[in-house]
């Protein structure tokens, strides 16, 4: 088998190389039927399908292997839905362990997900990485973690009972039960892994196992972004990688001042693979601010981004004061639900009919309950109520706060709904975004430091990733602590 490392940085057009690879393997006769394209996410696993889609002209159907691993295990074990740990099992699985869990975390990430409930990310660390359950508590702890050894040890019993009890599996029990079947290999030609840096070792069996009879097999990925570590992922064995390499040349993201500052950052990592790229062919610019306040936010893109979660509230507090509409963790500063009542209440008072269910909505604002029928559409004056009022004064139920700052982002041309154009995110879930502008506090907690002094690698890598989402300006927030990291 031809075996193949493709090291793409970031902006260096990964995805359409990867898309290249595929439509030679086609021109070469090979069905894509005989493609396989996996990745750790099914939101990168669904657009790697999309884009093939868009760009030859497949149907869904024609790619089979387009999916996640967790997703491919799933298919080749002959699963059932009904056999599948789902979101309604946490709520009965809280009752009997007393522990309030987080549903929403990514279960299909490194190991639980960048956000994920502390209690289940200690226990996938140890199931995909091969570690026993108090080594994986010990390494936690290690980075500054907190959870208590005995209760950790009742919620994994528990929840190890539950699953066996009920004849569930969660993603982990698949990669595992996949790795330990004696299956034969995936009838593919062509095997594509991509953003590889991130997959844990488990992920890795499965993946070289699924994929052993294959003539080619391609890994893609950049080591500079393995930030996942913690959770994890598996970044020496992608260092070790006994294939050939690839190096994509050109960031066509990163301009120039940008590039160097990245530059500066890999220069630090002890061990990576090296790689002689360079910029696009445009200036760009870095600047250090004191703070979120020295910022512009009223045009262009913006990511906003520190190390922490609880970082997050000084960067909303300063986009909520200069009025424009963004989102924390991708959830909007605007509520949908207002935003309805506001266009149904204005389209009422403008004299115009709205349909059934905005018309409840609009009301609902106002503090008066109407049953509307939601197939037809009303006028203010079969609603029986008078529209002669401003929004912002007759919708008393949204809060005045609220009204204020949608009132004041009106007035400054912003539009409400949509995807936000400023986006307030922690460093990790800021990978694969970009935005014309980024702005970076370089502020680390005193854990983050203690893991910084432990691993300093990962860091350097966190702070790299960071930095290079921005495509044409670069803001560094100047620490306001004594834990800063040092640019």
């Amino acid at each position: 088998m031809k075996k193949t490392l493709v090291l793409g940085g970031p902006g260096t057009g990964k995805t359409t190389r990867l898309l290249n690879i595929m439509e030679a393997s086609l021109e070469a006769g090979v069905p894509p039927t005989q493609i396989a394209f996996t990745t750790f996410t099914k939101a990168a696993a669904n657009e790697a399908r999309e884009r093939a889609i868009e760009r030859f002209g497949f149907k869904k159907d024609d790619l089979p292997y387009f999916r996640t691993l967790h997703s491919l295990a799933f298919r080749e074990l002959s699963l059932r839905p009904s056999e599948v740990f789902k979101r309604e099992h946490f709520a009965e699985l809280a009752d009997i362990t007393g522990e309030l869990h987080n549903p929403g975390y990514d279960r299909e990430g490194p190991a639980a997900g960048a956000s994920a409930d502390p209690l289940l990310t200690i226990d996938q660390l140890a199931r995909t990485t091969g570690r026993s359950l108090k080594e994986a508590w010990e390494s936690s702890q290690s980075m500054g973690g907190d959870i208590d050894w005995w209760r950790l040890k009742r919620f994994v019993d528990a929840y190890d009972r539950y699953r066996a009890d009920r004849g569930l599996l969660d993603y982990t029990d698949m990669l595992q039960r996949y790795a330990g079947a004696s299956l034969q290999p995936i009838a593919v030609r062509v095997a594509i892994v991509d953003e590889a840096q991130d997959l844990t070792p488990l992920q890795w069996d499965v993946a070289e196992h699924a994929f052993s009879g294959a003539d080619e097999m391609w890994a893609a990925g950049d080591d500079d972004q393995a930030i996942h570590d913690w959770a994890g992922a598996d970044s020496d064995r992608f260092l070790s990688l006994p294939y050939e390499r690839e190096v994509l040349p050109l960031s066509h993201r990163l301009p120039a001042a940008v590039f160097a500052l990245s530059r500066e950052i890999v220069g630090r990592i002890s061990r990576r693979y090296a790689k002689d790229t360079r910029s696009a062919d445009k200036r760009g610019d870095v600047t250090w601010v004191k703070s979120s306040e020295e910022v512009d936010l009223s045009s262009g893109t913006w990511l906003m981004l520190a190390r922490t979660r609880y970082q997050l509230a000084a960067f909303e507090a300063e986009a909520r004061s200069q009025a424009v509409f963004y989102s924390t963790k991708g959830v909007p500063s605007v509520s949908e639900k207002h935003v309805r009542a506001i266009r149904a209440y204005e389209t009422l008072r403008a004299g115009r009919r709205v349909e059934g269910a905005d018309a409840e909505e609009a009301m609902r604002a106002m503090g008066l309950r109407r049953s509307l029928d939601e197939s037809r559409t009303y006028s203010g004056e079969e609603l029986g109520t008078r529209f002669d009022l401003i929004w912002h004064d007759a919708l008393v139920r949204i809060p005045v706060d609220d009204r204020e700052y949608y009132r004041t982002c009106m007035s400054r041309g912003e539009k409400l709904g949509g995807i936000p154009r400023v986006r307030i995110e922690t460093i990790h879930g800021a990978k694969g975004a970009e935005a014309e502008n980024v702005l970076l506090a370089t502020d680390m907690t005193w854990r983050v430091k203690r893991g910084y002094d432990r691993d300093p690698d990962g860091e350097h890598r966190v702070f790299y990733v960071d930095a290079t989402r921005a495509r044409e300006r670069l803001f560094l927030q100047a620490p306001r602590t004594v834990y800063g990291y040092v640019l």
